[in-house]
């Protein structure tokens, strides 16, 4: 299969790089509205860059087209892409908003075609490992979920496009709670209701939220409760996930999140110290290649593929609620 990149900055260039690692797939053309930045990714892939992106969305040898663009310009981007007849690959979120997720969602069906969102964090090894455990009953049946997800930021950048509201659509809840959200109803199922406080506690030129604590409930009285931040200062991933029998810990993401490790606690008698197992994973990041095989075997598949347009939406929409949660100061039925 062929494949078009829209956005050549560095998600862009770090989904050219799986393909190019993997070899299976063929990258055709690229375009970035910074012709600096088209031509350095071309010159690696040594493929040709477009004149726009309506240039690459029609190319009929194009099978896969990956958009890589901030939040607003997403949008008009995916539309013409479905329109297009393409298979798609866009990075998270899945537009600004629910309904803009929906709108995406709802022509993805019309028109047939696979839509996928950037949610690589299913395919970390370690969360992997830890859905596979949950799956087998390892732990019993589920009670609830502790999360922190958080980074330290860097110069100016609450001025950057991630913390602009028309651009991005949200703060940090919406930029690194979606992952957390995902991984929660992937876990958990669906939720009814939440509860979130979000705060402008240290990037004050910003209206956007740099910390979230939020709060999310299923019917069947599961729960998750977790944080996202920008003033974590030293990057950190903890998915602390409790059943009856006992309970898995996923530490670290790689990289400068620290190498993935998975600890697997069996308890005994109440009051008994818990037997664990401990896993450790590579340092590499392999989240990317294996989010990559699973979605082009989907599309040969003519399959939906994990994260598909539908989980993109529900996170959307689960976190328009928790916005509304804060703003209202009060618990909100999804």
């Amino acid at each position: 299969m062929k494949v078009g990149i829209i956005g050549a900055g560095l998600i862009g260039d770090k989904r050219a790089n799986v393909i190019l690692n993997l070899s299976k797939e063929e990258i055709i053309s690229v375009f970035d509205i910074d012709k600096k930045k088209s031509k350095k990714l071309a010159q690696k892939i040594g493929c040709k860059v477009a004149t726009n992106y309506q240039e690459l969305i029609n190319d009929k040898d194009i099978d896969i087209v990956i958009i890589a663009v901030p939040t607003n310009v997403s949008l008009k981007i995916c539309k013409e892409s479905i329109g297009a007849k393409k298979n798609i690959l866009c990075e998270k979120p899945l537009g600004r908003n629910y309904k803009e997720a929906k709108f995406l969602f709802d022509l993805a069906k019309k028109e047939k075609v696979i839509l996928k969102v950037g949610f690589n964090h299913r395919f970390h090894q370690a969360i992997k490992k830890a859905h596979q455990l949950v799956k087998n009953r390892v732990i019993g049946k589920l009670m609830y979920i502790r999360a922190v997800y958080g980074h330290g930021g860097r110069k100016g950048y609450d001025t950057e496009w991630r913390m602009q509201r028309k651009i991005s659509g949200g703060g940090e809840l919406l930029d690194q709670g979606i992952h957390i959200i995902d991984l929660a109803r992937w876990f958990l199922g669906e939720f009814k209701e939440g509860i979130a406080l979000n705060e402008n506690l240290f990037w004050r030129k910003s209206s956007l939220e740099d910390n979230s604590f939020s709060i999310l409930k299923t019917n069947d009285r599961k729960l998750i409760f977790f944080q996202v931040s920008t003033t974590q200062w030293k990057n950190k991933f903890l998915f602390e996930i409790f059943g009856e029998k006992g309970y898995i810990i996923v530490d670290g993401l790689g990289g400068s999140y620290g190498k993935e490790k998975l600890i697997v606690g069996i308890r005994k008698k109440l009051g008994e110290r818990p037997d664990e197992e401990i896993f450790e994973f590579e340092e590499r990041d392999i989240s990317w290649e294996e989010e990559w095989k699973e979605f082009t075997s989907a599309v040969k598949e003519k399959r939906e593929p994990l994260g598909n347009s539908y989980d993109g939406m529900m996170a959307n929409k689960i976190i328009d609620a928790l916005y509304k949660s804060s703003r209202d100061k009060k618990v909100i039925r999804i």
